[in-house]
């Protein structure tokens, strides 16, 4: 675990309330359709997809706000119904790189929670998945790093 600041990002974001148990029509079709709208507004992609949860507790059944971002170099054009331009904040976080399979990730995070808040630190209500690589076919080669918010 290392702590670093999750860098702010100016995006092209689809953003919904969901749950937990909520997640999965989100996989992979959104992240196409803001590739798609990417391409056609003529945007340079400056990153790799991300989802950042805001409220999230860990529980299936809780609402929390999920922004799906794909990282642009600038906000020009008129996106596509259901997506807009958005910028993220940064945050103070601890940070790991979960390898492999998403179905894993709460393996992951249990010991990055337990982790910040045995060092003394207060979680916020942010965390933040950055996909670096996507395996679909072979999740075992998944690379995600997470930034758990801290205060």
């Amino acid at each position: 675990m290392q702590l670093k600041e999750a860098k702010p990002l100016t995006t092209l974001a689809f953003s919904t309330q969901t749950t937990l148990a909520g997640l999965t029509p989100f996989v992979r079709t959104v992240a196409r359709q803001l590739y798609r709208e990417a391409v056609r507004l003529d945007l340079e992609i400056t990153g790799p997809i991300c989802w950042q949860y805001t409220g999230v507790d860990g529980k299936p059944d809780t609402v929390f706000d999920l922004d799906i971002v794909l990282p642009v170099q600038s906000m020009q054009g008129e996106p596509a119904e259901g997506l807009a331009f958005k910028k993220l904040a940064s945050f103070n976080s601890g940070s790991v790189e979960h390898l492999g399979n998403w179905g894993n990730l709460a393996a992951t995070y249990g010991p990055l929670a337990g982790g910040l808040v045995q060092a003394g630190h207060q979680l916020s209500a942010v965390n933040r998945e950055v996909y670096v690589h996507m395996d679909f076919e072979n999740p075992a080669n998944n690379v995600t790093q997470i930034y758990m918010g801290i205060l």
